[in-house]
């Protein structure tokens, strides 16, 4: 394992904060791979830090679900079976139908002409010859667009946590086929248009439309792969973090 050199962001944050990032961003990125263990001590030589505020560090990385302690064992990046990916998709959804519902009764017209500006903007990304993770990461910032304009702090705390998860499930989408990604700007487009309409149910119904479209892929591979679906993961197709988490 070669883990990246780039130097910790938020320079003012607490050590042990700016070492969980970068072990997140590790994760995203695929130098740590699903199952891989974490050594508090290989950490803390790589980035120059006691091991107090590495162990610190990855006790707010399990917060954030992508790494679990076992006794004995240390830390280990979460190996996630087919069962917890499904449920993990349930949660999604039924988070994203609330942040629709929010986003009629909160956001203002401005608010909703932007993320249809943001939309635009995003759809350049589906040209089959630019990589997939730029598409995803285009995709997930339209979504946290959409939490801050739903405006709800609870809610947000919560889907953070939910969507960094779902979006490292998303790696498995290299090699995805170009009508995919042709329709997935479609259904950012027609959630777009729905929500100037401010019907609350419509707009639920598209927001799972987007929701959906991607679910199916990621599961389906999965499900066809079963655990070795963890070998797509890795550094070779480097994904950008969740926006909103940089």
């Amino acid at each position: 394992m070669t883990a990246a050199h780039d130097p910790v962001p938020l320079q003012d944050a607490p050590v042990a904060e700016r070492i969980a990032l970068r072990l997140i961003r590790d994760i995203m990125r695929g130098v740590y791979r699903p199952g891989e263990r974490i050594r508090e001590q290989e950490v803390a030589d790589r980035l120059g830090v006691s091991r107090g505020p590495v162990r610190e560090a990855l006790r707010m990385v399990e917060q954030d679900g992508l790494v679990e302690n076992t006794a004995w064992k240390g830390a280990r990046v979460v190996l996630l079976a087919l069962n917890d990916v499904e449920d993990l998709f349930l949660l999604t959804a039924a988070l994203m139908a609330v942040v629709a519902r929010l986003v009629v009764r909160r956001a203002t017209d401005d608010e909703l002409a932007e993320f249809a500006r943001r939309v635009e903007a995003h759809a350049p990304t589906s040209d089959p010859s630019r990589p997939i993770q730029e598409q995803l990461y285009a995709a997930f910032a339209l979504g946290a667009y959409l939490f801050q304009i739903a405006r709800s702090p609870q809610l947000n705390e919560t889907v953070a946590r939910v969507v960094r998860l779902v979006y490292w499930q998303h790696r498995v989408l290299n090699g995805i086929e170009a009508e995919w990604r042709l329709e997935a700007v479609e259904t950012w487009r027609r959630l777009a248009a729905v929500l100037f309409q401010r019907d609350a149910a419509r707009a639920e119904r598209a927001i799972n439309a987007v929701d959906r479209h991607s679910r199916q892929s990621v599961l389906q591979i999965h499900r066809q792969l079963g655990g070795s679906v963890y070998r797509l993961f890795g550094p070779q197709n480097e994904t950008r973090l969740v926006p909103g988490s940089e």
